[in-house]
């Protein structure tokens, strides 16, 4: 270290910070080294402290200017609080620190070729999400493998950006030839973004059959658990289901239970139920007529699942063409995880499914994912990326957990260990599972300007680098604070943009209130909103 790279010398000593004064000497927080320009203090910036051989990395997490006192003079000088992040040995950068610097150090300035040799251990990867913020010549560069294989959120408030860094990160990875991804899109917005690597699904034409579901997901889509026979309800309906799976594949009569994905005859099942709802059973002496066991317990249950059964927004599940017969499973499978050397991606359009039954849809995608590769002897050759676009819509963090909560849940203790794992994204993480986004290794954090969000997101990090919370509501458009496994230390990156966009730009509503290029034509809403046809 040169001492024109020398700032200040540690004053005092914590488990994970440092404090260190600036020295004396130095008149203006304005360095130059080998002909740039750095700002001593900057929140964020690195800096280097020396112990014996090693040399430890540290941020600055605080910079304030105090009354010092030094020999009996009173003096300003200007003090740093420095969060550890990690330890170059031999010349080879190491997350964490094994040596705490003890008072009296001297604290050095790290410029861009110091922050090169910390990067060189990542750098090999070749995977780089953008530049650094405040060294806009180097690269930040990540391990993909932890990246995409410990999961990872993307947080930020509605505009800052997380639709197109979902997208430019993606574009990144879907030029391999064996890549695996799964976006669950709520809104239609990825399709523009990967023209050329994705298949898109429509959920509402695929068709999403409802023998796929596990009770679960049949409870929570047709029994009301208010309902006083909700539990006789449900053990009839459980018991009806495997009789009907049963006749329906006596193959697999022996091994098959409730949540095996074989075909069923609801309408079958429906018939039973009525039967039962209606009985009324004769005495052995003639005498009049009585009530059956289940008369008149399943009279809501019948309700809903007719409303379910005669709704055309749910053809899709409870009135399948193609998909009736258990052998078609391999089919719809196929669709979904059978990618070409040209569709990498597939987005899971979920625009047009109802707002009631997305819960039940996401469970059962995610779940026939996970499912899908535990059952996968080559699972460890078929690793899968899940990405949930507006988590907290479908996996919220209060009240009874839902299907697709539960499901996730799983995935999100279990699924690394399958090959499955999780992309969260939300805007706002406070409302999200907490089960969820404490499992995840990494983290995305664009703006975020809810003081809920920012205090839950504190928590999910280390008290060591809690303070950079402050800096979320400054974030510019697409820039994030990186924290986590698959990089070397916290980092502010401006994300790169995607080539192509997604379809999530902001309306221009000033532009378009001056001159709109295409006019309304109010028949038109009409009629797409009575045949349910998006534009």
């Amino acid at each position: 270290m040169t001492e024109q790279k020398r700032i200040g010398v540690v004053t005092g000593v914590t488990s994970g910070i440092l404090t260190a004064v600036m020295d004396q000497e130095i008149k203006t927080l304005a360095l130059e080294l080998n002909g740039k320009l750095y700002y001593i203090g900057q929140i964020g910036s690195y800096v280097l402290v020396p112990v014996g051989k090693i040399i430890v990395v540290a941020m600055v997490s605080e910079f304030k200017k105090i009354d010092f006192s030094e020999n009996g003079k009173l003096s300003q000088r200007c003090i740093m609080e420095l969060s550890l992040v990690g330890t170059v040995k031999a010349g080879r950068y190491e997350r964490g620190v094994s040596v705490i610097p003890p008072v009296d150090s001297p604290v050095f300035i790290a410029e861009d070729a110091d922050l090169t040799a910390v990067f060189s251990v990542f750098r090999k990867y070749g995977f780089s999400v953008g530049t650094l913020s405040l060294f806009e010549r180097e690269r930040a560069y990540l391990d993909p493998n932890k990246f995409f294989g410990k999961h990872l959120a993307i947080l930020g408030s509605s505009g800052s950006g997380k639709s197109c860094t979902v997208s430019s990160i993606l574009q990144k990875v879907a030029v391999y030839p064996d890549t695996n991804i799964i976006i669950l899109d709520i809104h239609n917005e990825y399709s523009n973004a990967f023209p050329a690597t994705s298949q898109h699904l429509n959920i509402a034409e695929l068709e999403l059959p409802y023998w796929l579901m596990n009770l679960a997901e049949l409870q929570e889509t047709f029994i009301d658990d208010r309902d006083e026979n909700s539990a006789t309800q449900l053990t009839v309906f459980k018991d009806l289901i495997v009789s009907s799976k049963k006749g329906k594949n006596p193959g697999l009569a022996d091994v098959l239970t409730v949540d095996t994905p074989v075909y069923f005859d609801l309408a079958e099942v429906r018939a039973k139920i009525q039967y039962y709802d209606t009985e009324k059973i004769t005495g052995l002496t003639g005498s009049g007529a009585k009530e059956g066991p289940f008369y008149g317990k399943f009279t809501r249950f019948l309700v809903r699942l007719d409303s379910r059964l005669n709704d055309p927004r749910y053809a899709f599940m409870f009135k399948p063409k193609e998909f009736i017969q258990s052998s078609t499973f391999k089919d719809l499978l196929g669709k979904i995880f059978g990618h070409t050397q040209e569709s990498r991606i597939t987005i899971m359009d979920l625009s047009g499914v109802p707002f009631d039954i997305v819960n039940t849809i996401v469970s059962l995608l995610a779940r026939l994912t996970f499912d899908f590769n535990f059952w996968n002897a080559s699972r460890r050759d078929f690793p899968i990326l899940l990405v949930f676009e507006e988590a907290h819509n479908y996996l919220p963090s209060g009240g009874v957990a839902s299907a697709a909560r539960r499901t996730v849940e799983r995935i999100a203790k279990e699924g690394r260990k399958y090959g499955v794992s999780c992309m969260i994204v939300s805007q706002r993480p406070a409302e999200v599972s907490e089960t969820i986004l404490s499992q995840c290794n990494n983290f995305v954090i664009l703006r975020l300007t809810n003081p809920v969000d920012q205090g839950y997101v504190g928590k999910l990090m280390s008290d060591t680098f809690s303070g950079l919370i402050d800096t979320l509501p400054s974030l510019r458009q697409g820039e994030a604070l990186i924290v986590g496994e698959a990089i070397p230390m916290p980092l502010r990156v401006q994300i790169d943009f995607p080539d192509p966009e997604p379809s999530s730009a902001d309306i221009k509503f000033f532009d378009k209130w001056k001159q709109s290029e295409v006019r309304t034509e109010i028949p038109d809403v009409v009629n797409r909103w009575w045949h349910q046809q998006r534009g």
